[in-house]
């Protein structure tokens, strides 16, 4: 369990959880504890579990179940609150929690007397239920309590796979397939479908590593952003599998294709304009799939490899976002990686290369600043023997810089990689006449490396590549921090190529 504790219950919950040979960790921020127990669900396929007060305590947390429920991933929020029977006459810290988790959970009630054992078991089930995300119960051993009532989302289309569906497929002449998240969990079955499959395979974010990047039919992510479009826009078909519409960017869709999303439970549909949505196990789907595609694309079709577009881009910088990610790579190529929102983001999801899906966390769904650092203590929670790298720009880690010590506490295989640039160079991109200036975007320059190391943790200053190769050298196990001082207009040509 993780979390920031108030008094009484919540230090009942941790002695018994203790008792049953449970682990907590102590995080600084109750956001931060969310994210790290949603993670840490996520990587193992439980429900995490995290622990707040009441009142500020649920407050804080707001965000870490925003992330969970956005990006899918399974958490169950324990908080204490001001009882029914103090209600009347205590107004210190006194809020409708359930009300106002209710709009980032999948549900949120009171944990009281009543079959407390069967709502726990069931708040854990609708947690790990697809689509995944955050369950808050509220703890008031002074009433009854709530049963849980689970809301599934109805689709605005659900359809066998007809006869009449089939034939369109069988019609296709350059079908596209599009893999998202909801694939994760039956990863082997899908690329037994499409092993041999001669069509492009795009994946999301957060479908990573689903489809191996060594493929000749892999090519890059989907995304919903303007660079992807001249290869979409050249398919008759596309087939989304797993596709979950939280994924891509906003923004529209004008692709004119038929749109045919398989999926293992019912979703919204309409980002992708009038798609054939058919819902079922994956199981009984694919294997009809992948017997039809009788494709016209060329024998090597066209491929827009992001990967080998941003490192041909020239710069006059000293150490680039690029060389940051491919020297980081070069020195822990097994390890596993977290990333928080960002511009850098659009170059470590592109080079880093990963082999099976979990082994990189963004989150997309919510694009949070401030995931990547608690992530990675997930991570390095859940895979003790394997380096995690955590790629971070300074605004993110700022807002989680407290949870370094986390990390020291803990002796976690962490390293922290910071693209240093002193400013929200994302936001700063999109900036135009009237919109603040660098007084919006930018930050006085922090030394992050000496931060760290005033928490205990190994940390270099590296500007520029044959500083960054020899601290990359110089770290051995356990946590480290490398403050990589970067030059934001870098990301201007890395926009440009990344997002069209």
């Amino acid at each position: 369990m993780f979390g920031v504790p108030g008094g009484g219950p919540n230090l009942d919950m941790i002695g018994a959880a203790q008792e049953q040979g449970i682990d907590f960790i102590l995080a600084h921020n109750e956001s931060a504890a969310c994210i790290m127990a949603s993670c840490f669900g996520r990587i193992t396929q439980t429900a995490g579990v995290a622990i707040t007060t009441r009142g500020p305590g649920l407050t804080n947390a707001v965000n870490g179940l925003a992330q969970a429920t956005l990006d899918r991933f399974p958490l169950v929020l324990i908080t204490d609150a001001v009882t029914r029977e103090q209600s009347t006459r205590v107004a210190h810290q006194r809020l409708d929690q359930v009300s106002v988790a209710q709009p980032v959970c999948k549900w949120s009630g009171v944990l009281g007397t009543d079959e407390p054992q069967t709502v726990v078991r069931e708040a854990v089930s609708l947690a790990l239920e697809s689509p995944r995300g955050a369950v808050l119960l509220s703890f008031d051993p002074t009433q009854p309590g709530e049963k849980i009532r689970s809301e599934k989302v109805s689709p605005p289309m659900s359809r066998d796979l007809s006869p009449e569906i089939l034939q369109r497929l069988h019609k296709a002449k350059r079908p596209l397939v599009i893999i998202g998240l909801d694939a994760i969990a039956s990863t082997e079955l899908l690329r037994e479908a499409l092993r041999d499959a001669h069509v492009p395979l795009l994946v999301t974010y957060e479908a990573k590593g689903l489809i191996p990047e060594s493929w000749p039919t892999y090519s890059g992510f989907f995304t919903g952003v303007a660079a992807e479009y001249p290869l979409l826009s050249q398919a008759d078909l596309i087939i989304g599998i797993g596709l979950d519409s939280v994924e891509p960017m906003p923004g529209p869709w004008p692709h004119s294709a038929e749109v045919i999303l398989l999926h293992s439970h019912p979703v919204e549909t309409a980002y992708f304009g009038d798609p054939s949505l058919i819902v079922g196990p994956y199981a009984s789907l694919l294997p009809e799939f992948a017997t039809i595609f009788q494709t016209q694309w060329p024998e090597t079709f066209s491929r827009p490899m992001l990967s080998a577009e941003l490192l041909a881009l020239e710069s006059n910088s000293a150490l680039t976002p690029q060389d940051v990610v491919r020297l980081t790579q070069q020195a822990f190529p097994d390890a596993l990686a977290t990333v928080d929102a960002g511009a850098h983001m659009l170059v470590v999801m592109a080079l880093w290369s990963s082999h099976t899906p979990n082994e990189v966390l963004i989150s997309n769904g919510l694009a949070t600043m401030g995931f990547s650092l608690p992530a990675a203590i997930a991570m390095a929670l859940a895979n003790p023997l394997r380096k995690v790298v955590c790629f971070v720009g300074d605004g993110g880690l700022g807002m989680v810089l407290a949870e370094i010590e986390v990390i020291c506490r803990l002796q976690l295989n962490i390293v922290i990689v910071v693209f240093n640039d002193a400013t929200l160079t994302l936001i700063q991109l999109k900036q135009g006449e009237g919109h603040g200036g660098s007084l919006a975007v930018g930050y006085a320059p922090t030394d992050f490396a000496s931060v760290a190391s005033a928490m205990g943790v190994q940390s270099v200053v590296v500007q520029d590549r044959d500083e960054m190769r020899a601290a990359l050298d110089s770290l051995g196990q356990g946590p480290s921090l490398l403050d990589c001082r970067i030059n934001s207009t870098d990301y201007v040509d890395i926009m440009r190529v990344a997002r069209g």
